[in-house]
This record gives C-alpha cells, sequence and structure tokens, in this order.
C-alpha cells in the first residue's frame, strides 16, 4: 500500500502541474496581433532622399520596444539586389531610415519587423517620378526571399 501511495502522489503533482501550466496557457497570456502600417506615400515626385516611415502597434498600444525593425528596399523586379536599412524609433510607435531612390521606378519596401516575439513583413510599392510603363519589371518575389538577408544590415 506504501509503494502505491509513493507512487501515486508523484504522478498527482505532475498532473497537477501540467494542468495549471495549460490552463494558464490559454487565458491571459494570449498574443495580440502586432499591425504595422507603412506611413511613406506611395508616390514620391522625384529621385532622392525620402524618409521610410512605418507605426507598430498592438491592440490600442504604440509598440514603443521592437526588436528590430528593418526596411528592405528595391527596384521592381530586382529583389536580388536590395538594400537593407535599420530604422531607428522615434517616438509613439514609429520607426523611420532614411534611402535615396537615384532615378523614377517603381520600388517597394517591405518593413521586416520584430516585436514583442512575433515577425511582421508588409510590403508596400512607391513610384518615383513618371517611369515609363514599359521599363517597369514586374515585382514576381517571394516575402520569405527577404529573410536570408535579415543578418546582413550591409544597407546602414
Amino acid at each position: 500500500m506504501k509503494k502505491l501511495m509513493g507512487l501515486t502522489l508523484p504522478l498527482l503533482l505532475l498532473a497537477a502541474c501540467g494542468s495549471e501550466e495549460a490552463d494558464s496557457a490559454g487565458t491571459g497570456n494570449s498574443l495580440e496581433e502586432v499591425v504595422v502600417e507603412i506611413n511613406t506615400p506611395q508616390t514620391v515626385e522625384q529621385a532622392g532622399e525620402v524618409v521610410l516611415s512605418a507605426t507598430v502597434t498592438q491592440g490600442d498600444e504604440a509598440v514603443e520596444d521592437a526588436d528590430e525593425v528593418v526596411y528592405e528596399v528595391w527596384e521592381s523586379g530586382h529583389r536580388d539586389s536590395s538594400e537593407m536599412i535599420e530604422a531607428k524609433h522615434t517616438g509613439d510607435g514609429v520607426y523611420e531610415a532614411e534611402t535615396a531612390f537615384e532615378e523614377e521606378g517603381v520600388y517597394l519596401i517591405q518593413a521586416h519587423t520584430s516585436a514583442r516575439r512575433l515577425h511582421v513583413m508588409p510590403k508596400q510599392e512607391i513610384t518615383v517620378g513618371n517611369p515609363d510603363p514599359a521599363s517597369v519589371v514586374p515585382d514576381d518575389s517571394e516575402d520569405a526571399e527577404g529573410m536570408d538577408k535579415m543578418g546582413d544590415h550591409s544597407g546602414h
């Protein structure tokens, strides 16, 4: 009888710990979606310096403690030549960086954002000047293509 009690007690304790973890994992610890809204205009009149800007929020709260916000910038159809530019937090959940567009064209920016154990990668097209539509190469790149450059912040 003592042997049975000796085996039963540890099993009951393990079962209690396991169910407590399961209960708490499903309640108050659920993660709300991190939302990244790109603020940079979709059209820029001429080539030159442009501020890349995005606002990061979670629920109604501005995210002031993002682990990383890196803008990937490339000309449409040329993602293999993309540049990674690390953003700086400017306040109120806004993260900014600067880049220069040397020529008219269609470009894409993707805000690779890591915040609160989540990774979000919104992408936006920017038209610089009045490019000849015949010269614009369509962009068919996959979002995951830029992930291999995340550790190489050579753009800053």
